[in-house]
């Protein structure tokens, strides 16, 4: 005859195996949350790309930025519930790619070949276009390779991330529709106040692929960039710190990209004083296996 366990012991070894049960659901809920963020990075630069295809272009750089929300909200998630992990670094860096490596490259060559006027809709000017894109995209994608394999330093990145180059030349174009010819733009109504009044950007619009270049070359430099609420300066600290978070407000209602920009120039104005000034003289590993 089979022996049965008492009915005490298959109540405690039920509510045990329910337990058990919960935990390692709660436990993947609070994994998952960060990814889910993550996620919906990638869904920004999807969405990103479906606007700039039916040349909507202000949706497209918007998208942009509203990624660069999520972006930064993952890593809080993370933080906040314990639940980093090797995946999640692969999915943000994949995600970065996507919208600051990928996304600002693909845009912007959409636009200015979209473009004749501004001159790099054919011939060489046309390649040349294509070269700073695809460079601007590769160097990207080294630096968030670099990111992922070096130590680092906890008060500054190497070179300027991704996500400050990819926001920049999204708001960067933004000001271009803007602030440009309006004939380059006549279906774009932008709400809210004008933050320059009536300047008209005509004559910087056409430079405007010299800033993927820029970027192509500052996020793979030796700078030292402060990184977000590192700086020393406490008054400069939280006056950044401001500015980004007024960015991001205005950014979900499409107000005043310029903001961004505007302060963008000053953080760049500062990680230069403070790549001389305020960090050790410290040099980023090699790319490459000496």
């Amino acid at each position: 005859m089979a022996e049965t366990l008492p009915t005490s012991s298959s109540k405690a070894l039920a509510a045990n195996a329910a337990a058990a049960s919960s935990g390692g659901a709660l436990r993947f809920l609070r994994f998952l949350a960060p990814n889910l963020v993550t996620a919906g990075s990638i869904v920004c630069a999807v969405l990103s790309m479906q606007a700039a295809l039916r040349r909507d272009w202000v949706s497209a750089c918007f998208w942009i930025l509203y990624s660069t929300i999520t972006d930064k909200f993952d890593g809080l998630v993370a933080r906040g519930l314990k639940a980093s992990t090797p995946l999640g670094v692969q999915m943000d860096s994949l995600a970065d790619l996507l919208n600051y490596g990928f996304m600002p490259a693909a845009v912007v060559y959409a636009w200015f070949s979209a473009h004749p006027s501004l001159g790099w809709s054919s011939g060489l000017p046309l390649v040349l276009l294509r070269a700073i894109c695809v460079l601007y995209a590769v160097a990207a994608a080294f630096r968030l390779a670099r990111f992922n394999v070096s130590v680092g330093s906890p008060d500054f990145f190497f070179g300027t991330p991704t996500t400050f180059a990819g926001g920049m030349l999204a708001s960067m174009l933004l000001c271009a529709m803007k602030y440009g010819d309006p004939a380059l733009s006549p279906d774009v109504d932008f709400p809210g106040i004008r933050f320059f009044g009536s300047v008209r950007l005509d004559t910087w619009v056409p430079l405007l692929p010299c800033a993927l270049l820029f970027f192509s070359w500052s996020m793979l430099s030796s700078w030292r960039v402060p990184k977000g609420g590192r700086i020393k300066n406490r008054f400069v600290n939280h006056y950044i710190s401001g500015l980004v978070i007024v960015g991001w407000l205005f950014s979900i209602v499409r107000w005043l990209p310029e903001l961004v920009v505007f302060g963008g120039v000053q953080f760049l104005l500062w990680a230069v004083y403070a790549h001389f000034f305020q960090t050790p003289k410290e040099k980023p590993e090699p790319m490459f296996p000496v």
